[in-house]
């Protein structure tokens, strides 16, 4: 397994989150402060290529894994700047690829992201795309929480969730790359089987008009280890679980992106899309 060395931002081990929870603001906050999140670069970090064996990476031990599904595209990836197009267009075709790998299983797409790296005089243009200033995050994160993943199904679901909660339930982050192969700023995961939770994870609140959630901050410790698939493709899709109610499994994976010293000079910068969804039963 070919290994690069490079850098990654993790949560600063403050004292401050000793007696304050970290927290990001979407909404104008009393104290004028947006957020309190500061990360540190550690340098020296190993990130290992599963190009060559992806297929022995799961989601219920790893936390991830690379799923196949459908044709390589080669599509306008400015479609991908309307909501209304990628719902109508592609929700269903996520929901397909989460009943290909789950099985029988109920699929709601609840979120999206796109995401397009842009260079520091890229960004001074950048308003004539609707999401071309959203770059690749560059802090290792989880998506969700222990606790937030229950309360973002009683959310989205209302008086359903009861019932739902009594099988098994999931919260699945489908990414891909909007064209292929993607070289700059690989997605990396971090495997569940060598972070501590109590230890490594740290909750946050993310704040927004509607709707107060959680994800989990990460903190640096070397018995992590960092993954990622070079070269990937439109249809080589990162499946990374951000919640689960079985507590055997792989509940909550840290992922972020990072700067690949391999990546070719002149490379296409990274664009890509991720979708939250919710999967529901059955139990394996």
């Amino acid at each position: 397994m070919a290994i690069v060395t490079s850098s990654i931002n993790y949560t600063a081990p403050l004292d401050l989150y000793k007696v304050e929870k970290p927290f990001y603001s979407n909404v104008p906050a009393p104290d004028g402060r947006q957020s309190n999140q500061v990360a540190w670069k550690y340098d020296g970090v190993e990130f290992h290529d599963i190009r060559a064996e992806f297929d022995r990476f799961t989601l219920d031990e790893n936390g991830f894994e690379i799923f196949r599904f459908g044709e390589e595209v080669d599509e306008d990836v400015h479609k991908f700047d309307s909501d209304a197009w990628i719902e109508e267009s592609y929700y269903p075709v996520v929901e397909s690829l989460l009943k290909s790998r789950f099985g029988h299983v109920d699929a709601k797409v609840f979120d999206l992201t796109v995401r397009r790296r842009k260079t520091a005089s890229d960004l001074q243009t950048a308003g004539k795309y609707i999401r071309a200033t959203r770059q690749p995050s560059f802090s290792a994160h989880c998506d969700q929480t222990i606790l937030s993943g229950e309360n973002r199904i009683k959310f989205h679901m209302g008086p359903a969730a009861a019932v739902l909660l009594k099988k098994r339930c999931r919260i699945i982050n489908v990414w891909r790359p909007l064209f292929g192969p993607l070289e700059d700023c690989p997605l990396t995961c971090c495997d569940w089987r060598t972070v501590d939770v109590a230890r490594d994870y740290k909750p946050a609140d993310l704040i927004f008009p509607h709707y107060i959630g959680e994800q989990y901050l990460v903190t640096h410790h070397p018995d992590h280890r960092w993954y990622f698939l070079s070269g990937q493709r439109t249809n080589e899709f990162t499946l990374l679980k951000c919640w689960d109610n079985r507590t055997d499994v792989a509940r909550c994976v840290a992922h972020t992106s990072f700067i690949n010293p391999n990546t070719p000079e002149g490379a296409r910068l990274r664009e890509s899309v991720e979708f939250r969804c919710l999967v529901f039963g059955p139990d394996e």
